[in-house]
Order: structure tokens, then C-alpha cells, then sequence
């Protein structure tokens, strides 16, 4: 059993707190400067644990640490808890407001001996082990093309779960992305502090891979995703609904691409549905382990890459290529 930290008691860390309870360990202590946080509102017997006063989470003796803060703060909490001798650490998504920022930490941490974790949580989910065991399956061939159709916009705060989830599955960053942020933004709902703009997201991949996220601030439903393979294609129109997914037939596999009339059969798909205590779960076992992370600092960094990449190109009008230059890497987006 465990000792760990909370620093941020807002909606995702009661998640961390009800997650790291459920994982079977203790919570030694719970920051956040609010007088009464919405942890413990809506679990008035963690007030005990509760602290304004940073100072007491560095100078605690525990075996990790979960930052559930605004990103704004994410480097700067990090980089404290590793010069106070912390080595395991799991910080909520997005890593930060700048790739330089989130280079800068990964450096750190590879300097320190220190274990980060990135709660990118698709990288936990089923559904998404599903899709990787289907790209080359002889039924369906190599997965070609991702489409993500979300509304709500925020291409930072919640964008950067589907940048992460397309990186995931198609081998790395991509190469080249496109972007054209939304026409107008609404007030972010975290405060006046932030602009999380929307927008729409190109990715090209060297393998020739593509995916499209539409992430537009002026579509307010939730429009689903199709991964496309050579000879299938899997899909949901709500994540955690049933997902569908078809493939040519066996007779069919040898005929070329170009025969893209050919009929397709049904399959089965088992799609859980998603869990955002399950999937801090998974992140604090990641944190835990002495395997390669699932979900390690240096995937994170990508993630940042291409976010920042994207808002570069949005920023120019025109394609961009990675590796980002120096001048877009230390430009701060003030994402919550």
C-alpha cells in the first residue's frame, strides 16, 4: 500500500482521489488554495487531509504524487516535487501551455531518475488495445486514416486526448499538420485567464497516414470517429455506445483497393465503455510499475509538439512541419 499526494481537489483530482482509494492505496495529503474544494465537497470526510499550504506535500515523506491542476501550473508544481526528491509523478492532462515548458520537465525528470506519467487516458482504454490489435489483422489491413467529429472545441484542454489517441495509433507524430482555429471562441469556463480556441486539425503521417480532428467551437454535439483501415473500418457515434465495425470478405482480402464497391460483412467489436476513475487507475499503476510507461512524459511531449504545431499553422495560414522550430516551441497558449 502506497502513500500518495493530491495537488488539486477540483473535479478530475476527486476522480484521483476516488481512484487512488480504489488502487488500494492511501491518501497521505490533499493541497489546493480553495477554503473548500470540490473534493471535499462532495466527500466531506477527506477534509482532514485537506491543506492550503504547499509546503506540507514537499515535505511529506510518499511514495507519488498526482498533480490535478490547471496547466498553467503543471511545470512549475512538477519541477518543485522533483527538487524536493519526489520520484513518481502523475500529472493531468495537458502537460503544459508550452513545448519548451514540457521539453524542460522531461529533461528534468531524465536528470532526477524520476518516473512521470501523463494521464492520457485513451492510452488505458480497451477500445483503443482493440484498435492496435486490428491494424495489419489479415480482415482488415493497416489502419490508413483516423476522422475524429467532436464539438465543444477546446483543442487544448480536450484536443490534446485525441492528438494523443491519433499519435497512438499511428506510429508516433506526424510529420506535417495543417490547422484553422475556430471563427469565434466563447469564454473558457475556467476563468478569464484562458483561450482555448477550436479549430480543425490536419495530420500527415510519414507513413502516409492521415487523421482529421474536427474540433469546432461552433458545433455543439458530439459526432463520433471512424478509423479507417485498408479493408475495414471501425466506428462509434458515441463513445461509449456500441461501436460498429466491417471488412471485406476473406474471398475479397487479395482484390486490389481500387475495387472499393465490394460488399462488406458485419464483425463483432467489444467496446467498453469510457471510465475516468478507471482510466487514474491505470495511470497511477503505470506510475507504479518499473515496465516502459504507457503513458510516459515523452509521449506527452509529443502531444505538446503537435498541439504546438498546430496553433503555429493556425497562426502562419499555411502547413507546418516538425520538428518545430525554436521560436514556436517557446510560444505559451494559454490552455487551462
Amino acid at each position: 500500500m502506497a502513500r500518495i499526494a493530491l495537488i488539486g481537489a477540483g473535479r478530475m483530482g476527486s476522480r484521483f482521489s476516488q481512484a487512488i482509494r480504489k488502487s488500494g492505496h492511501d491518501i497521505a495529503v490533499i493541497f489546493d488554495p480553495m477554503e473548500t474544494p470540490f473534493a471535499i465537497i462532495s466527500e466531506p470526510q477527506l477534509a482532514g487531509l485537506h491543506t492550503r499550504d504547499f509546503s506540507e506535500v514537499l515535505s511529506r515523506d510518499v511514495d507519488a504524487v498526482v498533480i490535478c491542476t490547471t496547466a498553467d501550473s503543471h511545470v512549475a508544481i512538477a519541477q518543485n516535487l522533483i527538487e524536493a526528491g519526489k520520484k513518481r509523478i502523475i500529472i493531468e492532462k495537458p502537460l503544459s501551455q508550452s513545448l519548451a515548458s514540457a521539453e524542460s520537465l522531461a529533461d528534468l525528470a531524465n536528470r532526477f531518475g524520476v518516473r512521470i506519467i501523463v494521464n492520457h487516458g485513451r492510452r488505458y482504454c480497451a477500445n483503443t488495445r482493440s484498435l492496435k490489435a486490428l491494424d495489419g489483422n489479415p480482415a482488415t489491413g493497416s489502419l490508413r486514416s483516423i476522422i475524429i467529429k467532436m464539438g465543444g472545441g477546446s483543442l487544448g484542454c480536450v484536443g490534446t486526448h485525441w492528438i494523443d489517441l491519433c499519435n497512438n495509433l499511428l506510429g508516433g507524430k506526424p510529420e506535417q499538420v495543417f490547422c484553422a482555429l475556430s471563427h469565434e471562441t466563447p469564454d473558457n469556463n475556467r476563468g478569464p485567464q484562458f483561450f482555448d480556441p477550436g479549430g480543425t486539425a490536419l495530420f500527415f503521417y510519414g507513413t502516409g497516414k492521415r487523421a482529421i480532428i474536427d474540433l469546432g467551437d461552433d458545433v455543439g454535439i458530439v459526432g463520433g470517429a471512424d478509423f479507417i483501415f485498408e479493408r475495414g473500418m471501425v466506428s462509434w457515434k458515441t463513445e461509449g455506445g456500441d461501436w460498429s465495425y466491417m471488412h471485406r470478405r476473406t474471398e475479397d482480402n487479395a482484390k486490389p483497393l481500387t475495387f472499393y464497391g465490394l460488399p462488406l460483412i458485419a464483425d463483432e467489436f467489444r467496446s467498453v465503455p469510457p471510465d475516468l476513475v478507471d482510466y487514474a487507475v491505470a495511470a497511477i499503476q503505470d506510475a507504479f510499475s518499473d515496465d516502459a510507461p504507457e503513458s510516459g512524459i515523452d509521449k506527452a511531449v509529443e502531444t505538446m509538439e503537435v498541439y504546438a504545431a498546430l496553433r503555429w499553422s493556425a497562426a502562419a495560414g499555411h502547413p507546418v512541419s516538425l520538428p518545430l522550430e525554436a521560436a514556436a516551441k517557446r510560444e505559451i497558449y494559454t490552455i487551462p
